[in-house]
């Protein structure tokens, strides 16, 4: 029963760590390249002095808003593929954490230590990927008043918040109990190893005695 707690914990602790990337994958990349491009747009001042020249010139709010999106529409074109790319990625690597977490709470014993692989590999699949940073824990070092980090932290979003409190702490958690279940997976089996050759040598015994 203690195992099937850990195993419960630390598959949670794996699938809030990557929960941030998780959602972001209800973003289409379509609308993540023209979130992009107009970004790119206000940060460009020829562009954006050029918008509302066409809007004096039509003299309709309409036919300026279809000015406006045919500009974004341009600029987002480029960006398609790569966040289409990008998308895909997010989309495989969220898969394959899903997949490590059920594995991890349905296999048997006999597959434990496979399963712990796969958390461990997932857990440093995300350290690879998006660096996670550990800013909250470093505000409450600068501040060390526990009041006055708390009210900078919960100025967050939701989505800060989960990167940089949340995800630091349960990927720790995600990586040494997968550890701990590997850890304890591998020393079982020697074991089990040992009681099975002692089984068979008795009648290996009585088998040559009888021949």
């Amino acid at each position: 029963m203690p195992g099937v707690w850990l195993r419960a914990v630390v598959a949670a602790a794996l699938l809030l760590t990557w929960l941030v990337p998780g959602v972001r994958l209800s973003v289409s990349p379509q609308e993540r390249a023209l979130a992009a491009a107009s970004t790119e747009l206000m940060c460009l001042s020829s562009r954006a002095a050029a918008v509302p020249a066409v809007w004096r010139v039509d003299g309709g709010t309409a036919s300026g808003f279809t000015a406006v999106r045919a500009t974004l529409f341009d600029a987002a074109a480029p960006m398609q593929r790569a966040f289409d790319k990008q998308w895909q990625t997010d989309a495989t690597r969220v898969g394959f954490v899903v997949f490590a977490a059920l594995l991890l709470l349905a296999c048997a014993r006999r597959f434990a230590g496979v399963a712990a692989l796969l958390v461990i590999a997932a857990a440093t699949l995300y350290w690879w990927a998006y660096d996670p940073h550990a800013d909250a824990y470093r505000l409450l070092l600068v501040t060390q008043s526990l009041p006055l980090w708390w009210h900078a932290v919960s100025q967050w979003s939701w989505a800060l918040q989960a990167e940089r409190l949340v995800a630091p702490l349960t990927l720790w958690i995600a990586l040494l109990g997968a550890c701990w279940l590997l850890w304890r997976a591998e020393s079982t089996r020697p074991r089990r190893t040992a009681q099975a050759s002692t089984a068979r040598f008795p009648t290996l015994i009585t088998t040559r005695g009888r021949s």
